[in-house]
């Protein structure tokens, strides 16, 4: 049974309507996903019994699988799959090429990620035409107005933009959320203009505002690598190099850089940090190229064309009375990996290179949610040792059980297309203390934020900690963040450490934690207070560079006019 909130969500994303009239219950939604998914199964008998392990799973929410199955199986959209990354060369023929993909995405229901990195920076030669490149960020601002656009006819359009470090254009990307674009500037020159005379005077909240809602549509992140954070952290020099002819166009401090991250990172939450080489350092199959983007929440570090294939269980339903049942939890991890490898069996996506890309890795996203909720019922705080230990206990169990299922799915349909023994990164096997044989997918795990999914099963987001003890959650949609709906979840034990209760350190150690036992990357936010300094941010970003995070995202309460969760 839904909740009064999860009712609401599960009616305005992904309820369809019955006989044109009345729109579907929770339960009616389970049996078409479960049906529509169950159509990879060859066999009629291992058919009814996937339809019924699906519909079940799904109906108490031991298992929910990504938005775009939710809301797209068996209704005639054949896309269900959240997000992509695709590539962008240097050249308008690619740079609109990707738009059009892009915009055939968002149509369908789905989020992009890009590495911009390869577009020549401001002020370079275009031969061709005689006059100067406009750089990446001017481009950014293209696709932004295409996902606005686009989204009116389906969801928002999420969209993951990522640098280099070492571009040229870094410096204007990183304050591209802080310092307002020439647009709007001229909006706030005229509205001074307009004030002159007048006893009314509120231009920082305007410039705030203005600069609040550029790029509205994008999360971005620096691509650092780890030459770079060894610069920073020796006090050197960093070169930035044209992605044109390979040249060095000036050298910088590093530091200089790694402040103005920091800076507009305390200032308004972005950019974020894409930890390159650690990512591709950890990726299975280094031989299918380099990995240099992820999808819009970072969760999914992923080659150009593939999609996430995302599905997240319901740690909550794995506890009682501190009694963990680890027999259901190797059943539902199992049959979690069948399904989602079935959606990437009949899934259509818009463009064939996606579709033969997902098909040549299988690349795969199970996750979590509800762990918040298991250290309450469980009487263990956020940021205790015992909490570490319980990752590891989840962690350990939920990805080599998974692995388990990727090699008996490839004993019985074969492994991803991709795949050669002799060039296979064996870490992840070897660590689980697996037996090196063939399997299904290039990767098995992947912490998503989980955000509706998780609202609908009632239970927290993610691995992320309660955000307080009585909270207001904001849903939105279009540019401007509007409210469009909010409710107040009061979570019913005392004494447990929320968000800001816990230290910056602690959220990037549990991050780390669950890293470990992660075959894509993991999705948290790291919450800082709103007396949070600078410093702090510097000092996050390489405690999770030490530690191997993929990626890290610092956000400072109330930093921006909007947030989705305020305290109430």
């Amino acid at each position: 049974m839904l909740s009064e909130t999860a009712q609401r969500i599960f009616e305005l994303k992904y309820a369809q309507k019955r006989n044109n009239r009345d729109l579907e219950t929770w339960e009616q939604a389970a049996v078409r996903v479960a049906d529509y998914v169950a159509q990879a199964e060859i066999l009629e008998g291992e058919k009814l019994q996937f339809i019924a392990n699906a519909t079940k799973a799904i109906m108490e929410m031991s298992f929910i699988p990504g938005g775009r199955v939710l809301a797209n199986a068996g209704t005639g959209i054949p896309n269900l799959m959240n997000c992509f990354v695709l590539p962008i060369e240097d050249s308008r023929l690619s740079i609109y090429q990707t738009l059009l993909e892009a915009a055939e995405i968002f149509a369908w229901g789905g989020g992009v990620g890009y590495n911009f990195s390869h577009l020549r920076e401001i002020g370079a030669k275009v031969k061709t035409t005689g006059g100067e490149a406009s750089g990446p960020v001017s481009f950014m601002d293209l696709f932004d107005t295409t996902g606005e656009v686009i989204s009116q006819a389906s969801r928002r359009g999420a969209q993951m933009g990522i640098l280099d470090v070492s571009h040229p254009d870094i410096l204007e990307f990183i304050k591209f959320k802080s310092i307002l674009n020439r647009k709007n500037q001229r909006i706030y020159s005229e509205f001074q203009e307009a004030l002159q005379g007048i006893s009314i005077s509120c231009p920082d909240v305007l410039r705030k505002i203005l600069a609040d809602n550029q790029l509205t549509h994008f999360n971005i992140s620096v691509a650092v690598a780890d030459k770079f954070m060894e610069a920073y952290l020796n006090g050197e020099n960093w070169e930035l190099i044209s992605p044109r002819d390979g040249k060095v166009v000036y050298t910088i401090p590093a530091e200089v850089i790694m402040n103005e991250i920091a800076a507009s990172a305390w200032e308004n939450g972005d950019p974020g940090i894409f930890f390159i080489d650690t990512a591709n350092n950890n990726s299975l199959a280094p031989y299918l190229g380099r990995i240099e983007a992820t999808n819009p929440c970072g969760e999914v570090p992923l080659l150009s064309y593939e999609p996430c294939c995302l599905g997240s269980i319901n740690l909550s339903q794995f506890v009682e009375d501190n009694y963990i049942d680890f027999e259901y939890l190797e059943h539902i991890v199992k049959f979690a990996v069948r399904f989602l490898d079935n959606v990437q069996e009949i899934n259509k996506a818009p463009f064939d290179k996606i579709n033969e890309q997902a098909r040549h890795t299988r690349r795969l996203g199970l996750g979590v949610m509800g762990f918040a909720d298991v250290l309450a019922e469980m009487g263990i705080q956020y940021d205790s040792s015992d909490a570490v230990t319980l990752v590891k206990v989840f962690g350990q169990f939920i990805q080599k059980t998974a692995w388990q299922a990727s090699m008996d799915l490839a004993r019985e349909r074969g492994p991803f297309p991709g795949f050669e023994y002799d060039k296979i990164n064996w870490s992840i096997i070897d660590n689980l203390e697996l037996d090196r044989m063939e399997f299904r997918n290039i990767a098995v795990t992947s912490i998503a934020p989980t955000g509706t999914i998780a609202l609908l099963a009632g239970v927290n987001s993610g691995i992320e900690p309660f955000f307080s003890s009585e909270y207001i959650r904001h849903m939105t949609e279009g540019v401007g963040h509007n409210p469009k709906k909010s409710f107040v979840q009061k979570i019913e034990w005392d004494d447990v450490k929320t968000s800001h209760d816990i230290h910056w350190s602690d959220h990037v150690i549990m991050q780390s934690e669950w890293q470990k036992y992660t075959d894509n990357a993991v999705s948290k936010t790291i919450n800082m207070p709103n007396d949070a300094k600078i410093d702090d941010i510097l000092d996050a970003i390489t405690l999770a560079w030490n530690r191997k995070c993929k990626g890290i995202t610092v956000y400072r309460d109330k930093s921006r006019n909007f947030q989705i969760l305020n305290t109430s």
